[in-house]
């Protein structure tokens, strides 16, 4: 099943749970006002052939308080353009705060994750003892970044048709594991890393501005490709509807395309200090104030020899 052209996808069902949600140490979605959240997305231009981690860190309301929220999130599987019916789970954790409540154990709240099995790729991901889909127990434990949250994992090893996106090659950036040292040493952070990223930001901002798509293409060029491979387009597919997407913007005279000011530069870095994105969610937009519209473009880089790629 994973030999043809697997589509990977993560689906997160939440409710009244503080959280971020992750592939491989990348933030998918967050959610910090405990709102209700079922959503799937396809995933597999996050995905490698070894070791793939699933993970939720969940964080309390007030200190060892994690009210009623409750987190699943499941990995699946199934062959591109197959029917919903033929999707197989290859990975599940799930966090239930009412479990916890009763003794404060953490073991109690993960207990209806997907246990430790092996699974079979050749026949149809039944499961088998020789099975090559090796999937592990969810751990829970303290979290690196809060020491009153909890990170929450599950570890799939199997094999995938993908070549190693180019952010899994990156160097690794100089960022604390602990949000609180990034907060105590702002200053160095911002010297060192954030303003030099959001001068990248400014490049690719003044690019769009000129409108010349011969010109603003090349910037995405791995992003656009490694698309194209992960979701079985033909080449050129992710390059055409980039170009259409910002078209459609450029020809709305009632918005204005705008970066975000540095102040709102909070940054969001991948477990493996790989990846990182500036702002909650995109620092380049098109605005349409009067309607209170937007038409976001969130961007990862990563940096490699020095230099900076724009990736997601």
């Amino acid at each position: 099943m994973l030999t043809k052209k697997p589509y990977f996808t993560y689906r997160i069902e939440a409710s009244g749970a503080l959280y971020e949600a992750k592939i491989n140490g990348i933030l998918l979605e967050d959610n910090f006002e405990g709102n209700a959240l079922n959503f799937e997305q396809p995933v597999n231009q996050y995905m490698r052939t070894g070791i793939n981690r699933i993970g939720i860190q969940v964080y309390p309301y007030e200190r060892g308080d994690f009210g009623t929220g409750r987190v699943t999130i499941t990995l699946y599987v199934n062959q591109d353009g197959a029917s919903e019916s033929k999707k197989k789970m290859v990975g599940q954790i799930t966090f239930n705060a009412a479990e916890f409540f009763k003794n404060k154990q953490v073991s109690d709240a993960i207990q209806t994750s997907m246990p430790k099995l092996r699974l079979d790729s050749a026949n149809d991901l039944i499961a088998s003892e020789s099975g090559d889909v090796i999937i592990q127990a969810a751990v829970a434990e303290s979290s690196k970044v809060e020491d009153d949250a909890l990170w929450i994992y599950q570890d799939i090893e199997l094999d995938t048709p993908f070549p190693v996106w180019g952010f899994f090659k990156a160097d690794k950036l100089d960022f604390p594991d602990v949000w609180e040292d990034f907060v105590k040493n702002g200053e160095y952070y911002k010297k060192n890393l954030l303003t030099p990223l959001y001068q990248e930001h400014e490049k690719v901002i003044a690019t769009l501005k000129t409108q010349d798509f011969n010109k603003i293409l090349p910037l995405f060029e791995e992003r656009n490709s490694e698309y194209d491979i992960a979701l079985y387009y033909p080449e050129g597919t992710y390059n055409e509807m980039l170009k259409k997407s910002l078209q459609d913007d450029f020809n709305d005279k009632s918005s204005e395309l705008k970066l975000n000011e540095s102040k709102y530069a909070r940054p969001t870095v991948s477990d493996d200090k790989g990846l990182i994105r500036l702002g909650t969610s995109a620092m380049i937009r098109f605005v349409n104030e009067e309607h209170s519209l937007y038409s976001k473009y969130p961007i990862w880089f990563y940096k490699k020899d020095g230099k900076w790629i724009i990736s997601r």
